[in-house]
């Protein structure tokens, strides 16, 4: 199918500005000997500002701004040749733009109009970007004319006229894929070819002879294999045309499914296929493990973690600091025993009788363990739902461990008061004065309350979650072993 990677001029940008970092990467790969100078004339444009940018990943970045000369023109210049990628030109105030591609040629004119930036563009000096519009307008208008008979098909019933209308898909459909394989033919190494290839999608053959869900299945799961055929990863390019974050977030987000080992799977099948210590890999490596580390997900940590263990910590990042590697490769240890389906670490604590008891020990089917404070609010809202929730599945295999996390010579007494004030006499209480077990430290205590649930074996099921929850998710888990 057609595939509309550009975005219209009426698209409103809200900028990321340079910071100090992507300054010193982006200087320290340009490219040395060459110059730029880009006019630009937009008629009927009257502020006297004009913004270049370019994009990074899925983000973009000013790199010049121009001011309007006597003449009415603005000009982009430069005694280094840019990078080359895909960049955009921004009006002020409002933000409307049209993209260029840069490749080594950077000396050229552009002339559009205000009133529709992207429809009067014209190139005077680079046929880059006089093939980049042409291609755009052919898109366009074989768009136009999909969506005008994908329309009628929805509101005919006429069999022969249903033929038809799809018989003429099917031919945009291959006009567009000829038009694309002719261009990378021609010139196979120009941006716009690698824009295209980006673009392009998966062509699923006809399972025939199998059930509709087969049909289904057999059809994703070529789809889905065959996802990456027509890229190159190692193309220093990639990172610099937002197709490249597009199409890789989507395998990774939309065809792969959200479970941590499913994911590190995809992760893993995308940058090993990167150069190593490219600007491609800088990117998906931080992106991934800024989007893993700070998830709101349950259990995305073991992303985290499997990045920190199989890249990071060996050395297959060597853009970051000793300091901050250090960090990461102890923030993952700490982590990593108590990832979903890990057997919950054994700690032997208190009773408050002062009888010892192990977390090994508990044998109900269910262990809700629950660690807390008693002069943390937070637990104090949360302890009514978890006596709620206790008092409803107790009778269904679950026991509740609640543990004090109050420590030293006091802490017999607060977590006692706190027991009594929050009426939790029902539930297993435990606490560990002289901290002897090291809870705080293997359970990466740095806030309460902290929730797990662990079945039988101890094996953790789900963590981290708020007490309002634990109805519905344990419903859900009991449901599942029915």
């Amino acid at each position: 199918m057609i595939n509309r990677f550009y975005m219209s001029n009426s698209y409103r940008l809200s900028f990321n500005w340079i910071s100090g970092l992507f300054i010193a990467l982006f200087c320290a790969g340009q490219l040395g000997g060459q110059s730029y100078k880009i006019k630009v004339n937009i008629r009927n444009y009257k502020n006297d500002t004009l913004l270049l940018g370019y994009y990074f990943g899925d983000k973009q970045y000013i790199k010049d701004t121009a001011y309007k000369s006597k003449s009415g023109t603005f000009t982009f210049e430069g005694d280094t040749i840019l990078e080359h990628g895909m960049y955009i030109v921004v009006t002020q105030p409002d933000h409307n733009f049209f993209q260029i591609l840069l490749d080594d040629h950077q000396k050229f004119s552009i002339e559009t109009s205000l009133d529709s930036l992207n429809e009067h563009l014209k190139f005077q000096g680079s046929k880059l970007n006089t093939d980049f519009n042409d291609y755009i307008d052919f898109l366009s208008s074989r768009r136009v004319e999909a969506d005008s008979i994908s329309k009628q098909l929805r509101t005919t019933e006429d069999k022969e006229t249903q033929a038809r209308l799809k018989k003429r898909l099917e031919i945009i459909d291959e006009e567009v894929r000829h038009r694309q394989e002719s261009t990378i033919r021609q010139q196979p190494t120009s941006l716009l070819s690698l824009i295209i290839k980006w673009s392009r999608d998966v062509q699923i053959p006809d399972f025939t002879g199998l059930t509709d869900q087969e049909r289904n299945q057999k059809a994703f799961d070529y789809y889905k294999e065959h996802y990456f055929d027509y890229v190159d990863f190692k193309d220093a390019r990639n990172v610099r045309i937002p197709l490249f974050f597009q199409k890789v977030d989507r395998y990774i987000q939309k065809l792969t499914l959200q479970h941590p080992d499913s994911i590190n799977y995809s992760l893993d099948i995308v940058l090993q296929q990167m150069a190593p210590g490219s600007e491609n890999l800088k990117f998906w490596l931080s992106n991934a493990l800024n989007t893993y580390a700070n998830s709101k997900y349950v259990g995305m940590d073991g992303v985290y973690v499997h990045l920190v263990e199989n890249y990071y910590a060996k050395g297959k990042a060597p853009w970051i600091d000793e300091e901050n590697l250090a960090k990461m490769v102890r923030d993952a240890k700490a982590l990593k025993p108590l990832l979903i389906d890990k057997i919950a670490p054994d700690i032997q604590l208190f009773k408050m009788d002062s009888s010892t008891i192990r977390l090994h020990e508990v044998t109900s089917p269910y262990t809700v363990l629950i660690f807390w404070t008693p002069d943390c609010p937070h637990c104090k809202k949360s302890m009514p739902h978890v006596k709620e929730f206790y008092n409803k599945f107790k009778s269904k295999g679950v026991e509740v461990m609640a543990v004090c996390s109050q420590i030293g010579t006091e802490a017999k007494k607060a977590c006692s008061e706190g027991i009594e004030q929050l009426h939790m006499q029902e539930l297993l209480n435990a606490y560990d004065p002289g901290h002897g077990s090291r809870f705080k430290l293997i359970y990466d205590l740095k806030t309460t309350p902290q929730i797990y649930i662990l079945d039988q074996n101890k094996k953790i099921l789900t963590k981290k979650i708020g007490a309002e929850q634990l109805e519905d998710i344990m419903d859900k888990i009991l449901n599942m072993k029915e």
